[in-house]
This record gives C-alpha cells, sequence and structure tokens, in this order.
C-alpha cells in the first residue's frame, strides 16, 4: 500500500539520490554519452535545493511502507506570456519497481488539488520529445503540447 504526504528535510538525502536517478534517466543516449553521471547527479541536487529553497516550491512524497519510492517537485512561478501564476511541475519519479501502478498518477493528483486550492489555472511541464514514458504520461493526464524548443547541432 502507498501513502502520500508532503516532503521534510529528513527526506534530502534519499530525494538527491532520486534526483540524480531521474536526471540520468531524462538524458537521451548522445547526452549519456557526453556527460558523467556524477556531473548529472551535482546538477540534480542543486536544482532540487534551490527549487526547494523558493517560496511555495512543493515536494510530495510516496511511500511504500517506510520506503519512499517516488516524487513530485513543484515550483511557482509567472507564465512568462500571460504575467499570471503558475505551477511548474519541475519533476515527477517513481522508482522502477514502483512504476505502473499509480503512484505517479496519485503524485500528480496531490500537486493538482494542491494548485486548484491555491486558485492557479495551469501546471506546466518541460521534457524532452525523446522521453517517450514522461511524454506518453503528461498526455495520458492532460496535458497539451504548447509549443516545441528545436535544438540543432552546428
Amino acid at each position: 500500500m502507498y501513502q502520500y504526504r508532503h516532503g521534510h528535510a529528513g527526506d534530502l538525502p534519499w530525494l538527491l539520490q532520486a534526483a540524480a536517478a531521474a536526471a540520468w534517466e531524462s538524458l537521451d543516449p548522445e547526452e549519456r554519452a557526453r556527460v558523467h553521471p556524477l556531473q548529472a547527479a551535482q546538477r540534480a541536487a542543486l536544482q532540487c535545493q534551490q527549487v526547494l529553497a523558493a517560496p511555495g516550491s512543493v515536494l510530495l512524497v510516496a511511500q511504500h511502507g517506510a520506503a519512499p519510492v517516488g516524487y513530485l517537485l513543484l515550483a511557482l512561478a509567472q507564465d512568462g506570456s500571460t504575467e499570471e501564476p503558475t505551477a511548474l511541475l519541475i519533476d515527477l519519479w517513481v522508482h522502477p519497481a514502483h512504476r505502473r501502478r499509480g503512484v505517479g498518477s496519485a503524485l500528480l493528483a496531490a500537486a493538482e488539488r494542491g494548485v486548484a486550492a491555491l486558485g492557479l489555472r495551469k501546471i506546466k511541464l518541460w521534457t524532452g520529445l525523446h522521453h517517450t514514458p514522461v511524454v506518453e504520461f503528461a498526455l495520458s493526464r492532460g496535458f497539451v503540447p504548447a509549443g516545441l524548443i528545436g535544438v540543432k547541432d552546428l
């Protein structure tokens, strides 16, 4: 059975390890060939710490028994085009052994309830098109494509 709760300071060591795993999974094969896993882990740790230090950030944790098995990290920001406050889904990760059991969906649903309670109307997320599981998850949960950032190697 899974339980869902707000994160706390005691989650930080686990969170940084999980964020490192999430960061590595999010890289495409070409990026993995150029980036050392430790470098990806350090970037993920810095991002987590910066987001958690920001006002209004939210960390939700999924537990199986006493062990954390997933998390969702959310930040509040202004929409660049409308100036309205919006929520940014920074990261959502579930341990591979617990995937496809509704854990990610439950974390997202809890975040959506919290965002709606604040009177916000949107949650935004960015992911690479190569990260098919995330794209499929987002589309199946009601996210709609809202643009494309192109990259061209020179």
